[in-house]
């Protein structure tokens, strides 16, 4: 059992804090049960590992100390006044009975200058030993009557990558076609299954799926739209999915249920899966997806690796676009050429991934003379000057910068903007005009608890609501209430992130549209189980929409939730115009401040 010291120590000092949770107390408790009395040099890598993957990691960096760890999660100085103390011996923690290699039974393994649990580690090792094996070329048929009738025109002293990403798709039975906002993402995609099903004699099975019911949603539409457009036949449009299904549906078919294995694994046996908003899938769902993919089914995963990460643990898309720039091997670069596609750089050294991977980098939303363009390319490339910050927003109409500061008059100010929204809601009765309406602007913040945070300002402007008596309320609910799911509810078949809108009907009941996919669904408001107002947004919950006006809203102190990838995703999320509120200095520190994830893909994809 653990041995209960009268001193005072880190241990102790981070169970009364509160930051050593409960679960780190048990998996200890446990292990020591098992194999004894661990050391510090063995108990704190553990316990900072479990803290980690909370995090999002799913590897420890061993070259860093336990103080640097802290400061890692965000530890303030008083919580940790014992840590500093330690001095971890990686040797006597690579010895210890809990920790060995990939191929040992034991709970935590160590790679070069990480340590993981053992299931994570090997999960990123299967995984990328089928990227690589399925990044290989598996296709010699002639595609070029095809390619030319699908890609018309050659665009002049350019590289078409759309031309590029849709050859390869053929080429390969993996591919990551990575692009920001505007890019041409879904008109690749649609050009890609228009491709894929003229080459077949047969109906291909094809799956469209994406991490969220909204970002399916969304998926689902575009595509159709995209579809609509080309110049395909009417049976060859027929052949094409008619919806996006999140990935959790796509997978409900195939997995184990009770607690043993199943007899016969079940595989999806579809031809072709693609994946939209990539970059939010987790560890866990990847190698999920991955290990039951049917054998010659073939993947396509598309995103933006300068967005965030996924919310739980790990950066499986990112990870993988390590790549600088569109380059790839002497044989495709000559396979590409029999296509046309001519002027490519062969790559030198390369991890073996980078023959499946394709950045789209012709924007075709934001130009010479965009700000929102030019914005987001300033917080890619890590900043600049505070000058420079202030000639894109001073020379752009449609960015601006507010100094904002969270003072009584100014919060009010902000809350009341939403009230006269609400108030205009109440002339639209309609649920497809309401939620146009609501998705014309947006607030987006940054944190979801505390001042600053989304919880707290939706809160003020419903209790305002309820002060001004701006609407007749019942049990909360009221015409035009913009709400958002917070969980998956398969019951009423809606899913974290969609959006809705509370409508008074006809008949004087209050009824709440949900979009979900690309329809609304109809349910009383006392069935909504997880939905909140959605009148502030954390920027995490609008991965997956798109917003004409956006209002980004800065916390008033630094956070380490304040990152380039978020404040890109923040500012891509505007259609039209983007407003930056809060201080231009914690701006330029959160652009400076670029997301790490440590991973055992860092490690292993060398």
């Amino acid at each position: 059992m653990m041995s209960a010291s009268k001193e005072k120590n880190w241990w102790s000092e981070g169970v009364e804090a509160g930051w050593i949770d409960v679960y780190e107390q048990e998996m200890i408790r446990y292990l020591e049960e098992e194999e004894g009395e661990l050391s510090d040099d063995v108990r704190c890598p553990i316990v900072f590992l479990s803290l980690f993957l909370k995090a999002g990691h799913t590897a420890l960096p061993l070259d860093k100390t336990p103080t640097e760890w802290a400061s890692e999660l965000g530890l303030h100085s008083h919580e940790i006044r014992e840590l500093p103390k330690l001095i971890i011996s990686k040797k006597e923690l690579e010895e210890s009975p809990v920790t060995g290699n990939s191929d040992e039974l034991r709970p935590f393994t160590i790679s070069g200058n990480t340590l993981s649990f053992r299931k994570t580690k090997n999960q990123e090792y299967k995984l990328l030993q089928w990227f690589k094996e399925n990044s290989k070329n598996n296709n010699s048929s002639d595609i070029s009557e095809y390619i030319n009738k699908i890609f018309p025109d050659l665009e002049e002293n350019s590289i078409d990558w759309q031309r590029v990403a849709a050859i390869l798709s053929v080429l390969k039975p993996f591919l990551i076609i990575s692009g920001g906002p505007g890019t041409g993402k879904t008109t690749t995609i649609a050009r890609i299954l228009a491709l894929h099903q003229s080459l077949s004699e047969k109906p291909l099975k094809i799956a469209l799926a994406a991490p969220t019911g909204k970002a399916a949603g969304r998926m689902g539409e575009a595509l159709h739209n995209q579809l609509a457009e080309m110049n395909l036949s009417e049976e060859l449009k027929e052949s094409f999915p008619k919806e996006a299904k999140t990935v959790h549906r796509l997978l409900s078919g195939v997995r184990d249920r009770g607690l043993l294995p199943a007899a016969e694994k079940k595989f999806l046996r579809y031809d072709l899966i693609i994946v939209d908003e990539a970059s939010m899938i987790d560890l866990n769902l990847m190698y999920t997806l991955i290990s039951h993919l049917g054998k010659n089914t073939s993947l396509i995963l598309l995103g933006d690796k300068d967005q965030l990460a996924s919310v739980e643990a790990g950066s499986v898309f990112s990870d993988l676009c390590q790549k600088p720039e569109n380059t790839f091997s002497e044989e495709t670069v000559s396979l590409l050429k029999t296509y046309g596609v001519s002027g490519i750089s062969e790559t030198i050294g390369g991890s073996g991934l980078d023959d499946s991977i394709v950045y789209l980098t012709k924007s075709y939303r934001f130009d010479e003379e965009s700000g929102i363009g030019r914005l987001a390319e300033f917080v890619k490339a890590g900043g600049g000057s505070p000058e420079q910050l202030i000639d894109i927003t001073r020379r752009f109409e449609d960015v601006d910068y507010v100094p904002f500061e969270y003072k009584k008059e100014n919060i009010g100010e902000m809350t009341g903007s939403v009230l006269d929204r609400i108030k205009t809601a109440q002339n639209i009765q309609s649920p497809e005009l309401l939620i146009r309406h609501w998705k014309e602007s947006v607030w987006l913040s940054v944190l979801r608890r505390g001042l600053a945070g989304s919880e707290r300002l939706n809160r003020l402007v419903e209790q305002q609501i309820a002060a001004r008596r701006v609407v007749s309320a019942e049990h909360g609910w009221y015409h035009g209430r913009m709400v958002i799911i917070t969980q998956n509810d398969y019951n009423l078949g809606v899913f974290n992130g969609d959006l809705g809108v509370c409508v008074r009907e006809p008949d004087g009941s209050l009824m709440v549209y949900i979009e979900t996919g690309s329809a609304l669904k109809r349910m009383k408001p006392d069935r909504l189980l997880y939905a909140e107002p959605a009148y502030f947004l954390t920027v995490h919950k609008s991965q997956g929409s798109e917003f004409d006006r956006v209002s980004f809203l800065l916390p008033p102190s630094f956070n380490p939730v304040l990152s380039r990838e978020l404040i890109y995703t923040a500012i891509t999320r505007a259609r039209v115009s983007c407003t930056i509120y809060g201080s231009r200095e914690l701006l330029l520190k959160g652009i400076r401040n670029k997301t790490v994830r440590y991973t055992g893909f860092q490690e292993l994809n060398k």
